[in-house]
């Protein structure tokens, strides 16, 4: 290989992507999903990302039926997900701001999880950073948010 050919195939590594290191907050996209970045292992490959759109004032029920509706993999994060997304939040909102999305848990906003407490209710969590309450899935409207795992 000449060194014409390795620079075209550096160059075709690069701009493929191949060889980026993600961290939480950075904005990820790929053939058929783009989010914020939430999750990623040691050599930072992305394992989780949130959507960059929300839906406020709706139920349990529904913000699940929402949160699959938004593409192949999408659904609502389980409780400790959305601790990732808590930790990260101001990295995330970063982000969001120069997209002109909402901020994700800013002032008295509650989030629907997929984690069930009882038959007839969810855990939903707010951005307090001390735990989250669980809610009836039919009577209370809060907010939710989308993540994949990539």
């Amino acid at each position: 290989m000449n060194k014409i050919q390795l620079l075209i195939l550096i160059s075709a590594f690069w701009a493929t992507g191949c060889g980026y290191r993600y961290e939480p907050g950075d904005l990820y996209r790929d053939g058929e999903n783009k989010g914020i970045v939430i999750d990623t292992d040691d050599a930072g490959n992305v394992k989780l990302i949130m959507s960059l759109d929300e839906i406020s004032g709706i139920d349990a029920d529904s913000a699940t039926k929402w949160a699959t509706s938004t593409g192949n993999g999408w659904r609502l994060p389980t409780k400790n997900e959305i601790e990732k997304i808590r930790k990260y939040k101001a990295l995330s909102n970063k982000t969001l701001n120069r997209k002109k999305m909402p901020p994700v848990l800013s002032g008295h906003t509650f989030y629907w999880t997929s984690t069930p407490c009882s038959e007839s209710h969810t855990y939903a969590c707010g951005p307090d950073g001390t735990k989250c309450y669980f809610s009836t899935n039919a009577s209370v409207q809060y907010r939710a948010r989308a993540v994949k795992e990539i």
